[in-house]
């Protein structure tokens, strides 16, 4: 089986956190696979110097001249480097040691699986755990898509057969591109899945903060939100997806404050 991880990494990663995340899918306890670097751009020059010092014959590195975005980077990876299966991953997360064996195990069971997903252990900036993160199973995903994100980008695997029914991700999206295409997925009543297992660790620092209350996010995610409403016949929650917006444009730490006491 061809199995190809893309690690996106541009200008702002930090080191020590691109270094944590590199070594959790260099040491997975499944070890076959092909892991390609994504460069989008000039990135810190650390993290340059660190990467040309890499030795692993399962290493590919692939640079864009200029910073083209993240949905753009990951159709370029995807199109060059063919594979069975794509594990996503970021450069400030950790994997799990049996990731990658887990969600292999999850589509050897079911050969219609098209995505597989995890739950997550949230952590902060100094790596200190702060949220165990619940997400929905097989049978909730479209009815949480509504409103929500159903996957965690950085935790997803995808069968190769994903993207010849639902497409590549959106290039005009430059935030929030996974969630339109997993409501497209949803649309198209692909069958996907999450491991109710915490396999991954999502950094939630004030660069996640930033991004998620940005107007440009908030604006795509309520556009992903109606398209739903408009294929699925979801009028019914509209109100849901009203008010989550209306939360997006609060203050930062009335942000902070529901996504910790409200979930």
């Amino acid at each position: 089986m061809n199995i190809k991880v893309l690690l996106p990494v541009s200008y702002g990663d930090e080191l020590k956190y691109f270094k944590l995340a590199l070594n959790s899918i260099l040491h997975q306890s499944y070890s076959d696979f092909d892991l390609i670097l994504c460069i989008d751009g000039k990135t810190n020059e650390d993290i340059d110097l660190y990467i040309n010092s890499l030795v692993d014959r399962r290493i590919t590195i692939m640079r864009n001249e200029e910073n083209i975005g993240l949905a753009a980077t990951l159709n370029k990876a995807l199109k060059k480097y063919p594979a069975d299966i794509y594990f996503r991953m970021d450069a400030d997360d950790i994997s799990h040691r049996k990731r990658f064996e887990r969600t292999l195990e999850e589509f050897k069971a079911d050969e219609d699986l098209m995505i597989v997903g995890t739950e997550c252990i949230e952590i902060d900036k100094n790596g200190t755990e702060i949220f165990y993160k619940n997400m929905p199973y097989q049978v909730d995903i479209r009815k949480w898509a509504f409103t929500r994100n159903p996957f965690i980008h950085p935790s997803v695997a995808f069968r190769r057969e994903f993207f010849n029914i639902v497409g590549y991700y959106n290039e005009k999206y430059r935030k929030s591109q996974d969630y339109d295409l997993w409501s497209r997925a949803v649309v198209k009543n692909i069958k996907m899945n999450n491991i109710h297992e915490p396999l991954i660790y999502f950094r939630v620092t004030d660069k996640f903060w930033k991004n998620r209350t940005l107007f440009s996010n908030v604006k795509n995610e309520m556009r992903v939100s109606f398209y739903l409403v408009k294929k699925l016949n979801g009028y019914f929650q509209i109100p849901k997806i009203l008010a989550k917006t209306f939360l997006r444009f609060m203050p930062v730490w009335v942000n902070k404050l529901f996504y910790k006491y409200g979930r």
